[in-house]
Parts: C-alpha cells; structure tokens; sequence
C-alpha cells in the first residue's frame, strides 16, 4: 500500500498509518528514494503553541536534524524542535516575488525563517525581522541566516509576536506575514499597527467547505467582520493546499489602508 509522504532535507516523514504497515513502508522510501537517510512517522498532530507533533524513528539514521534545499535557499532544521512543511514551497515563492524592494517586513509567525530568508534572498535591500515564541526556531533561523549569507539582512527576534510589534514595531514596516493560520485573525489587529499608513498584509487561515471554490470568499468575510482599525482590501487570494477532506488552507494578500492610528 502507497503511503504519502514529505521529504525534508534527507528524512521522510510519513502520516500516522496502521503500526504493522510502517516498517514495510519505510523500507520502501529508503529503498526508493537514494536520498533518504532516515524514515520518520507522525504519532501525534501537530498542536501547541510551538506547532509541534508527535515523531518517532521507523528506519533509518536516529536522528530528526537535517538540511533542506528549496528555491535557492539552505535551512537547517530540526523536526522534534520546529515545525517546517516542505509542502509550502510554492507559497513562499511567491510570496517572495511579491514583495517589494527596500520594504521592511515584519513576519510575525517565522520560525526557523524560510519565508523571511527567502524574500530577503529574492529582494536583497529588503529588511526583514522574523519573530517566533519558539527559542528553538529563534536558534535556527540565527543558524539559517548565516547559511543563506544574510547577516543584517534577517533580524531574528525571540518574543512574543503582539509583544514584539508594541514595543518595537508599531507604524515600521510595509508588509507583514501572518502565516500561523490558528493565530491569524487574533492577531490581525497587532499586524495592521505595525503597519505605516499602508501596506500588505499576508494573511493565512483554514476554512472548512463543500465547495472548493467558494474558500478564498468565506475567508475574505471572516477578515471583514474583523473589528480593525483600516480598510482592508484584497489583492491576490489562493488555496494554498488541502489539510483534510474538505478542510484548505487560504491565503490572502491584502491591501491595508489605516483609517487612523492603531
């Protein structure tokens, strides 16, 4: 039986399955795919406010640190420390080539820093601080910023996120990223104050509907009946990926115009 499966750097990691089934399906990855080196699986969803799951060692090398490769970009990561899906690679392209030259961006959720080091690495007079709670993620991102060649480029910041933007970021930045979907629309109102009188706000979260096509409206609602402090209109909106049986991930990008001092 086919199992799905992420690869991230050289370890595969594969869905809860059925225990029997595991180590037939591990073989199988290490036998295919030349380079995997460790095979791990799932054993809990991801939850916490770290965004952390349950992995355990099914084949392989023991270990769950590797180096990943995408778009031009090198990132250190560590899987039982951080969560990193390889699935978002298309979305943090884009987002990249979104962005503008010589902008300060303010990337409230940015773990271990691959959207932030991927804009500064497609934009290189782009200032970008990464914030995230998770000292691991602070750690890697410091890691990751070395790697990619941006020292001064990336500013990692360990706080926090609606901490860090009252005390250091209020009225900064041009763009701002939201991409931890369980936290985007709390902290909707904390991105728009980062803001200068406008600016881009990227905006992530999950909706559940029959209907596929209706995703990118249901969510744009959701954001207008927001109590905020700007006009919020919507340049660009995608279903980044499916998470479960009728259940998407949704990205918007809107445009945010203060209508006073947040």
């Amino acid at each position: 039986m086919r199992r799905r499966f992420d690869v991230i750097g050289d370890i595969a990691v594969i869905g809860c399955t059925v225990d029997e089934l595991e180590k037939d399906t591990a073989e199988t990855i290490l036998r295919e795919n030349k380079r995997v080196r460790v095979v791990l699986a799932k054993s809990a969803p991801v939850r916490g406010a770290f965004r952390l799951c349950g992995l355990k060692l099914v084949a392989g090398e023991n270990r769950t640190l590797t180096v990943h490769r995408e778009n031009g970009c090198v990132f250190h990561v560590d899987l039982a420390a951080v969560h990193f899906s390889p699935r978002l690679v298309n979305e943090r392209r884009l987002v990249a080539e979104s962005s503008e030259p010589g902008e300060q961006v303010l990337n409230m959720f940015g773990g271990l820093g691959s959207f932030s080091i991927e804009i500064a690495k497609e934009k290189r007079s782009t200032l970008v601080f990464n914030v995230d709670i998770n000292p691991d993620a602070a750690r890697l991102c410091l890691k990751n910023v070395l790697a990619n060649s941006l020292r001064g480029r990336v500013v990692t910041v360990l706080s926090d996120a609606k901490e860090a933007t009252n005390s250091l970021f209020l009225n900064k930045v041009g763009r701002v990223l939201l991409p931890l979907p369980e936290k985007s629309y709390e902290y909707l109102n904390a991105a728009i104050s980062a803001l200068k009188d406008s600016g881009t706000i990227h905006y992530y979260d999950f909706v559940g509907i029959a209907k596929r096509e209706s995703c990118v409206d249901m969510v744009l609602a959701k954001v207008a009946k927001s109590n905020t402090k700007a006009d919020l209109s919507l340049r660009k909106g995608r279903i980044v990926k499916s998470v479960a049986p009728r259940r998407y991930l949704v990205s918007l990008e809107l445009h945010a115009k203060k209508s006073g001092r947040v």
